[in-house]
Parts: C-alpha cells; sequence; structure tokens
C-alpha cells in the first residue's frame, strides 16, 4: 500500500506546470473572449428588458429586471477577478512544482503511512 501511495503522490510533476502554462496561451484569451461576448449580449438583454419593463409601467417586472441587471454586473466582476487571479495562480503552482513538488510529496507520504 505504501508503495502504491508513493506512486501516486510522488510521481512526476515536472510537465503539471507547462501543462497549465500551454492551456492558459492557447485557450485563456479565446475563453474570456466568449465569455465577455456573453457578458454583453446579456448586459443588452438586461437594459432592453429594463426599458421594456419601465415603459409597461409594471413594478415587478421592473424588479426583476433590476435583478437580472445586478446578477450579470456581479458575474463580470467575478469573470474579472477569475481573469486576473488565475494567471497568479498557475504560475504560483508551476513555481511550486519546479522547486518541490516531490520533496513535499515525499514528505506527505512518509507522514501520512
Amino acid at each position: 500500500m505504501n508503495k502504491i501511495l508513493s506512486t501516486l503522490l510522488a510521481g512526476n510533476f515536472d510537465n503539471v506546470g507547462k501543462i497549465l502554462e500551454s492551456f492558459l496561451s492557447q485557450w485563456w484569451g479565446p475563453l474570456l473572449g466568449v465569455l465577455a461576448a456573453a457578458a454583453t449580449i446579456l448586459g443588452g438583454a438586461a437594459g432592453l428588458k429594463y426599458i421594456l419593463a419601465s415603459k409597461s409601467g409594471d413594478e415587478q417586472k421592473l424588479k426583476q429586471a433590476k435583478e437580472f441587471a445586478k446578477g450579470i454586473f456581479i458575474g463580470i466582476i467575478i469573470i474579472f477577478l477569475i481573469a486576473a487571479l488565475v494567471p497568479v495562480i498557475v504560475a504560483s503552482f508551476q513555481s511550486w512544482f519546479d522547486n518541490d513538488a516531490q520533496e513535499f510529496m515525499s514528505l506527505f507520504v512518509n507522514s501520512v503511512i
């Protein structure tokens, strides 16, 4: 059991940072572009919904339109936070894997088992 767990946990982590960096360089920009396009479309829909609700005079529809717009605004903020934090987290993981992941895993395996 010790040998199997040791093999699984102390595997080859050399390529993990490179794989994550490759993912970011290839897919991160297009993914953020798609999310920005979706936010733009939903923002336009929220604006249209608000205009139509304000013209109709229905307070319930106006309240729903405001909540919809607030949800989109919060979603855009979350997307920007993720866009800013993911590259930093990936760089941190890459640094960690490059420097001492093997040592950490061997200490972990020895302390657990």
